[in-house]
């Protein structure tokens, strides 16, 4: 049924459903799930993710910006790859400012909503410093660029020395934690998931051995074609 422009399913405006459906707690949905949402732009072109994650991270934020202070509930967005879209360096008169805008004013006023965030990049130089500067906790694995280095120096606090000269010898699982989750600043492993995810470097040695050689490039470009694996 439509009317005044919007799809309505069960008297229920169909955007306030999804709405629902992307931030609702968890056992609050009709089928008592919620809680973790994961949504990949990986198959997306690359220029579209900034604005489409922006408008997400927007959406989450202002929902919880007008949503009452009794029946608010955390919601943590974890930013994989925050480099790509979080930038440190953007045009005055691009898209990206305003992607960037939105994320600086979640880092800023978020906590007060219920809205936090996790920022994940494997390029701390690229990622907007004012947006690194509102984390409270910092979890640094091994980096050996100077650039990178520099910038999580900068987030420890000057009494703790020579403790980010650790990050490019930490070895492959072993991280510095610093911040409120952590008493003291420790030096910790972390535990291999038991599920890994399909993102493991290739063996380029093994594969290049293999008496049985690799194809797939027909399907590799109609999956282009499609912009989708399946």
């Amino acid at each position: 049924m439509y009317g005044h422009g919007l799809v309505v399913r069960g008297h229920t405006p169909f955007n306030c459903e999804v709405t629902h459906l992307l931030i609702g707690g968890r056992g609050s949905q009709e089928d008592k799930n919620g809680g973790i949402k994961i949504i990949s732009f990986s198959e997306v072109p690359s220029d579209i993710p900034p604005l489409m994650v922006s408008l997400i991270a927007r959406l989450v934020f202002t929902v919880s910006q007008w949503t009452a202070p009794e029946n608010r509930h955390p919601i943590a967005l974890f930013c994989d790859e925050a480099h790509l879209y979080i930038l440190g360096r953007v045009s005055s008169d691009s898209s990206d400012e305003i992607s960037v805008g939105i994320f600086e004013r979640i880092a800023k006023e978020g906590r007060k909503y219920g809205v936090g965030l996790v920022v994940i990049s494997q390029r701390p130089s690229e990622v907007n410093r004012t947006v690194l500067s509102q984390c409270n906790n910092v979890m640094a694995m091994r980096l050996t660029n100077g650039d990178d280095q520099s910038v999580i120096k900068r987030l420890l606090a000057d009494s703790l020395g020579g403790f980010g000269d650790l990050l490019p010898v930490l070895d492959i699982g072993e991280a510095l934690v610093v911040g409120d989750a952590s008493l003291l600043p420790t030096r910790v492993v972390v535990a291999e998931p038991r599920f890994k995810p399909n993102s493991a470097t290739v063996d380029f040695w093994d594969r290049w051995r293999d008496a049985e050689p690799l194809g797939g490039t027909d399907s590799a470009v109609r999956s282009w074609r499609r912009q989708s694996n399946q």
